[in-house]
């Protein structure tokens, strides 16, 4: 059997234009049944964000080789199962390869609209090809697929690689900031909300610094990254929760993947 995750991470994506201000990462260990904040830090390129997440990010908390990390990464994972469908006969490698090789526009206009819906697992959350999301989706498939092409890193549930020193699901921080009662507004505009942001916080996590506690109540990626960091620890003992929870074929969740939610909310 494998050994268990020693390190959680969280990662607050962005599809936007390079350099970013908006890509962050927050890794942290349990620590007296709390998950401990150990490294929270932008990221101004996708490719910087993925030599930190296929082994950097070791260096920066001190981290023992062999030690196994959890990531949860907050863009989708997949397309719905029609639309794959249409494009790459469902294989979901294909479709990564696929994106990978076209501009976000190109992918969006080669599927039609009925087919630009949510996936099953996408409840309360943003189909994705959404106008407002696709960008994210295409940038976060071609990461992903570079990502898959140059590391041995399992990617659930759609490509598991048991005892991968390196896990990915994917998480959707403002869902499961909902289901854990964490303040939902966005950015804080008085310090009270910032404090109140904190204490409910700290239900589940602390920081090794001071200053990141800071960022992460008062910067919204910061936030999301820190949220994302814990709902993977949460859902560390939950990796079938697909095949748990769903109801949905094996096949449609290898195709269109799942958001890891926090177990209790299930």
């Amino acid at each position: 059997m494998a050994e268990a995750f020693a390190y959680f991470g969280g990662i607050d994506f962005s599809g936007a234009r390079e350099p970013l201000s908006n890509l962050w990462t927050a890794v942290g260990r349990e620590e007296s049944g709390k998950l401990r904040i150990v490294s929270l830090r932008p990221h101004a390129f996708r490719r910087d964000l993925a030599a930190f997440v296929a082994g950097g990010w070791r260096g920066a908390v001190g981290a023992e080789p062999g030690e196994r990390i959890l990531w949860g990464a907050d863009f989708p994972f997949g397309l719905p199962a029609r639309a794959a469908e249409k494009l790459c006969r469902g294989d979901w490698r294909a479709l990564l390869a696929w994106v990978a090789d076209r501009p976000a526009d190109e992918v969006r206009d080669a599927v039609p609209d009925d087919l630009r819906g949510p996936r099953l697992t996408d409840a309360g959350a943003l189909a994705p090809l959404d106008i407002r999301l696709y960008k994210q989706t295409t940038e976060g498939l071609r990461w992903l697929h570079e990502l898959l092409e140059e590391h041995e890193i399992s990617a659930r549930p759609q490509a598991p690689v048991d005892g991968s020193e390196t896990e990915l699901i994917e998480v959707y921080p403002s869902g499961s900031a909902q289901e854990l009662g964490l303040p939902r507004r966005r950015a804080p505009g008085r310090p009270g909300e910032a404090r109140a942001r904190a204490a409910a916080l700290r239900t589940f996590a602390t920081f090794a610094q001071p200053d990141a506690e800071a960022a992460a109540v008062t910067l919204e990626d910061a936030w999301d990254a820190t949220v994302a960091c814990v709902t993977a620890w949460l859902a560390r003992d939950d990796l079938d929760q697909p095949s748990r929870a769903s109801g949905h074929p094996r096949e449609i969740l290898e195709r269109e993947g799942w958001i890891y939610r926090p177990p209790a909310s299930l």
